[in-house]
């Protein structure tokens, strides 16, 4: 028998047992197996498997894109944070300021203290983690898992409770002395992490074999963590007793464990975490009910049980007061996380259901006080702890009251039928990935901190944010479907950005309109931000001028549509965030070269030695006029552009022009029908000009 006569469901049942070289070998033998050369179950378990990438129930993706991302992930993956930097936790120092003793400080003598960051940046020694396969944020910290199973953290994990010195460097976590840590040439199943979970304060991880470990401060060893009422099974996740995921809140932790349902129990003590002759701690726990219900054995039980009733959990989150799941049923519960809580059941919140055959609720992910409901049409929901509080109050009630506003899911129209996937909860602001890999932000960054990551306060305005007056909060309004802006990783949009803050040879006819974000014209705001957001789409095209185009070689990639910057993972927390990118770098410099006046070597002619930034890039990312004159002459000054080669020698020392340095702040027509002031004609739109009072702002 020949193995193209062996069925097609067979034929996928043996290619996982083949790596990718004979795979690809394999497909290649003949016309029938070359068919399944792109097989998506293939390439999905082994990208999933060899990187330990997350589940990511949204992410869809067909063959060729797991190819690509199994491809990719090897050597394209970089972590970029920005937003509060104040300890440590954004893992790299582009600014660093001396704070000395003063009275009545807190700080202490020689204190160092590390600035916010407005735009991302990627974390300093990356290469010390190795490949990246997800990132979290804590409180005050943002905390690494790569393809081996090793976690590792920047900052600070408890500030109130271990004060320690801030580290930008990444840190590994380690383990008690009788369990080997995993690495690179050695695994050990007990202490391999394959999913991790980081609250406010501490961090979970779930082993390879099923242990469950707790990390309460990242000077000392994990301990694992044991339940008085609950056994666990350490048997790879499988069966009854198996832990299959974890996740850590505000105060407390929960597990799901296998024929047992979402096993809850409050942070590790103090007396435990620092008691360094024992491997883990035994811990008082709750089951919340309901929750053991499986598919496979329903036959086991009864139709009107409580679990069958509410039916199989698909996901669940901690939030600061409550636990929330979602259920193959298309049901969303909400169950207080007290241990005295006096509530008996979860309680169903039903102003997130549909009665509609195409709704179907397919993932829930929130952190601290927020939530959002990812449902199949597209839709959008999210919810807070007072929606949430309000449903208890309710329940509670002797009075039967009806269900009003405090009960209905927040709807933005910005998030709606706009692919995405994933959402990323900080204190007052949240992130939103999409299905193509870009990000887009909303909410509030107080004190001006870069939480946002558009660009810093004086530029934010640009970009449509709106900066209050007394405490240097900037706050992005959801001005309908035009409220999303994308964060930007390309540095030269940020330098194009403060030029048209500054607009160097044009003072004249920019300064009448930069009255109109000082003081702030929210409506001006708007309209600015919603041009240069399309701007930003467009970048990859190059300058509208086509005369200024230095580069004019179509991308010819197969993977053209995913970008230079492609986000495989969101994270926030606090007040500062993070994103697992996708950074292909040939690709962003031919972007880059649309928009040189004069033309610099190619990219390939180059050797590079190292992917991480400089911090000499890092230092621009200010604003106004310092930003543009600095980050001319230092864009570009690593290994890979220090090496000229004798054509580029010519230029000398002069630094590269851009076409974007002729470009004015553009003059538009206000939402009001008014038009801008200065004599310079109103700027074209890319696309259909939008109808901001219809909130039809799409191009």
């Amino acid at each position: 028998m020949l193995i193209t006569d062996l069925p097609t469901d067979i034929l996928v049942l043996i290619f996982p047992y083949l790596g990718a070289p004979d795979f690809l070998s394999v497909t290649s033998s003949c016309k029938v197996l070359l068919t399944f050369r792109q097989e998506p179950s293939y390439w999905h378990g082994l990208t999933a498997g060899t990187f330990r990438l997350p589940p990511q129930p949204l992410l869809r993706a067909d063959g060729a894109r797991w190819q690509w991302l199994y491809k990719s992930l090897a050597t394209q993956s970089h972590v970029y944070t920005w937003g509060n930097n104040e300890k440590g936790n954004l893992g790299h120092s582009a600014h660093v300021t001396q704070h000395p003793p003063g009275r009545g400080s807190r700080r202490g003598p020689g204190v160092l203290r590390y600035q916010s960051a407005a735009v991302p940046f990627k974390i300093q020694n990356g290469s010390a983690v190795g490949i990246v396969s997800d990132v979290q944020c804590g409180g005050w910290s943002t905390v690494f898992l790569n393809a081996a199973g090793q976690l590792f953290i920047v900052g600070v994990l408890n500030a109130e409770r271990f004060p320690s010195r801030a580290t930008v460097d990444p840190k590994r976590l380690t383990f008690p002395p009788g369990y080997p840590s995993t690495t690179k040439d050695r695994y050990d199943p007990a202490t391999a992490i394959s999913r991790y979970s980081v609250g406010r304060s501490h961090v979970l991880g779930l082993s390879d074999s099923g242990k469950i470990w707790e990390w309460s401060n990242n000077n000392l060893q994990a301990k694992f963590v044991k339940f008085i009422s609950v056994d666990i099974t350490e048997n790879h996740g499988q069966g009854r007793g198996s832990v299959t995921r974890v996740a850590a809140g505000w105060a407390g932790s929960s597990a799901y464990i296998s024929g047992c349902g979402i096993v809850f129990w409050k942070n590790m003590p103090g007396s435990a975490g620092e008691d360094s002759e024992t491997d883990g701690y035994l811990t008082q726990s709750k089951v919340v009910p309901g929750t053991s219900y499986q598919r496979h054995q329903a036959q086991s039980r009864g139709p009107q049980s409580l679990d069958a009733q509410m039916g199989e959990v698909i996901n669940h989150i901690v939030l600061d007061h409550y636990i929330v799941f979602v259920t193959h049923m298309n049901k969303v519960f909400v169950y207080p996380v007290d241990i005295d809580s006096l509530i008996a059941e979860p309680l169903e919140l039903t102003t997130f259901s549909e009665n509609s055959p195409d709704f179907h609720i397919e993932d829930i992910q929130g952190q601290m006080c927020n939530f959002g409901i990812f449902s199949s049409n597209g839709r959008v929901l999210l919810g807070n702890s007072d929606l949430l509080k309000a449903f208890v109050e309710t329940s509670q009630s002797s009075m039967q009251r009806p269900l009003d506003e405090r009960h209905q899911p927040i709807l933005i129209p910005a998030l709606q039928q706009s692919s995405v996937i994933s959402l990323a909860f900080g204190d007052y602001h949240f992130l939103a990935l999409h299905s193509d890999g870009k990000i887009t932000s909303y909410g509030t960054e107080p004190r001006g901190c870069g939480a946002l990551g558009l660009a810093s306060t004086d530029l934010a305005s640009l970009r449509g944010a709106i900066p209050s007056n007394g405490d240097r909060r900037v706050s992005l309004p959801l001005w309908n479907r035009s409220g999303r802006r994308t964060i930007w990783f390309e540095q030269e949009k940020i330098m194009w950005l403060s030029h048209l803050s500054t607009n160097k040879g044009y003072e004249d006819e920019a300064e009448q309109r930069l009255r109109l974000i000082r003081p702030v014209v929210e409506e001006a705001c708007q309209v600015w931000g919603e041009w240069l957001e399309r701007e930003g789409r467009a970048w990859h095209l190059g300058h509208r001028d086509k005369n200024h185009f230095t580069d004019r070689t179509p991308d010819a990639d197969t993977d053209a549509d995913n970008g230079a910057y492609f986000a495989l993972k969101i994270t926030a927390a606090g007040w500062h965030s993070g994103a697992l990118v996708l950074v292909d770098e040939e690709k962003a410099e031919r972007v880059r070269r649309k928009w040189l006046v004069q033309p610099t070597p190619d990219i390939s002619s180059y050797q590079t030695h190292s992917d991480e930034q400089s911090p000499l890039i890092q230092a621009f990312y200010g604003a106004g006029t310092w930003l543009y004159e600095t980050g001319r002459l230092f864009l570009g000054l690593t290994e890979r552009d220090a090496l000229q080669t004798e054509d580029n020698k010519a230029l000398g020392n002069r630094p590269p022009s851009y076409a974007w340095e002729s470009d004015v702040l553009p003059r538009l027509q206000l939402p009001s029908g008014a038009e801008m002031p200065g004599t310079a004609p109103l700027a074209e739109w890319r696309g259909v000009e939008p109808d901001f009072s219809s909130g039809q702002t799409d191009d």
